[in-house]
């Protein structure tokens, strides 16, 4: 019976080794859930561009102003990405996941009663956006976690639920406004944002940290021995007779010394638990990066990519309905973006695996020819013409969203992930804030959709066209070696 026993455990120990593999396994579950997450998050916030247009009639504001509602979430979402990046290191991706779930689907409830678009700013801007922040980084860095070689495809299989996100909701959401109003559609997209929960629930970790609560206890145990101490000495001094007074005077010295003693102790270790609480944050953020030049040329190109990454899914249903285009069918240029860009993030995500790829040049293109076809945009106003625009975007910006922890890695190493992924998207956040609302104001100048357009193309080549600074840098930082 104990060999059978035995036998048993080392079976289980063996299966459980092999569910947790690298590259396969349990990975794959994880995969799935990343890509039903994703599906939710960016389809529903790649779709704000349709309720933009009803907010712009709500509430009767200027496009740029009423842009930052779009703007804030997605900006809000990256900016705290070391906060989140922290959190992920310290909580686990499953639980900053589920939490940011939680958090983002009180923002859209909390929507629906707005009543001016600074309610807006506050409910889904900034409380959704803090919550999409912890979804998105905990989920990107889970995939990252449980695979090694096959990391671009995973990722790209994890990201292509984006562009599955945005295909399906777009017409629905467009459905659901005219079935319910923008408020009734904010409500029910909170509902399918709280599906997250079940999704965030698979991401296991790789390894248990069981060291850090045998710490904790250790900790608690000495505290409570140190008290027991401190009240059996209270007790030998309540016990004492006046007549043993003498010597109690000179017991109850030395016994004061050892109460403040253990006093102290405690003393100390509750102040290096609130340290340890209070200060994880500080041990997560690596700002020491910036002082690398290859990671800042990378901020750098993300930074100007991110100026205009997000403008075409918030102004493209607008511009197209002013050119005359019905309001299904703008909404349909969103589902194009969409589906295109699921397959231009698998077919990447597969080809940046392939040996003997330069993934950092194929990253480079394909912003190259994400700008020029922004900045051809304006030749034509007609329907199959954006269509073909919408479906050359999405198809190569999609390169950008799955290839961008995959060439963290190549640069810096899977070591300094987390930190670095919340460090850039801290840096994405920022221009991601400003992109849409300053497009909106050169809107608002020019009357016209031109300029936008060609101003958000040339950041985007310039944001691919400075890649090429990064091997220059890298031969002579080998050659200072």
């Amino acid at each position: 019976m104990k060999r059978q026993k035995e036998e048993h455990i080392i079976a289980r120990k063996i299966n459980k080794t092999k569910m947790n593999r690298i590259d396969g396994g349990f990975g794959w579950v994880i995969v799935c859930s990343a890509f039903m997450t994703l599906m939710l998050v960016d389809g529903v916030l790649f779709t704000l561009g349709i309720l933009y247009i009803e907010f712009l009639d709500e509430f009767k504001e200027g496009k740029g102003k009423t842009a930052w509602i779009t703007s804030l979430i997605p900006g809000t979402m990256l900016t705290v990405g070391p906060i989140t990046g922290a959190l992920t290191n310290h909580f686990g991706c499953r639980l900053v996941c589920i939490i940011g779930a939680l958090l983002s689907a009180t923002g859209f409830v909390l929507s629906c009663f707005a009543n001016s678009v600074y309610h807006l700013y506050c409910s889904l801007g900034i409380i959704t956006g803090l919550g999409f922040g912890g979804i998105f980084l905990s989920t990107l860095v889970c995939v990252g976690h449980h695979f090694e070689k096959r990391r671009s495809f995973a990722m790209g299989i994890s990201l292509s639920g984006s562009g599955v996100g945005i295909f399906v909701l777009a017409p629905v959401v467009r459905i659901l406004i005219e079935e319910f109003g923008w408020r009734g559609t904010l409500l029910i997209e909170a509902g399918f944002i709280l599906n997250i929960i079940v999704c965030g629930a698979f991401f296991r970790p790789m390894q248990k940290q069981s060291g850090r609560k045998t710490k904790k206890s250790e900790t608690k145990e000495e505290a409570i021995d140190l008290l027991r101490c401190d009240d059996n000495l209270i007790n030998i001094k309540e016990n004492c007779t006046p007549s043993d007074k003498k010597c109690t005077i000179e017991e109850n010295a030395s016994q004061d010394d050892d109460v403040h003693a253990s006093k102290q102790e405690i003393i100390t270790q509750t102040k290096s638990t609130k340290n340890t609480t209070l200060s994880f944050f500080s041990r997560h953020f690596d700002f020491g990066l910036l002082t690398n030049p290859i990671f800042t040329i990378f901020v750098v190109s993300n930074c100007c990519t991110c100026l205009g990454f997000n403008a075409p899914y918030v102004y493209l249903p607008d511009r197209a309905e002013e050119k005359g285009m019905n309001k299904l069918d703008s909404a349909f240029l969103l589902s194009v973006i969409g589906i295109s860009n699921t397959f231009g993030r698998i077919l990447f995500g597969w080809i940046a695996d392939r040996k003997g790829v330069n993934r950092l040049l194929l990253y480079g293109t394909a912003l190259v020819i994400c700008g020029t076809v922004n900045v051809m945009n304006p030749l034509n106003d007609s329907k199959i013409y954006l269509m073909i625009y919408a479906s050359v975007y999405g198809m190569f910006i999609g390169v950008f969203v799955s290839l961008n922890a995959v060439i963290l890695v190549d640069l810096l190493g899977l070591a300094r992930l987390n930190k670095a992924l919340g460090l850039l998207m801290m840096f994405q956040g920022i221009a991601t804030f400003i992109g849409p609302p300053l497009c909106g104001w050169l809107y608002d100048g020019t009357g016209s959709y031109n300029i936008p357009f060609y101003f958000i193309g040339a950041l985007i080549i310039f944001g691919g066209v400075e890649l090429c600074l990064i091997p220059l840098c890298k031969r002579r930082l080998s050659r200072n070696i």
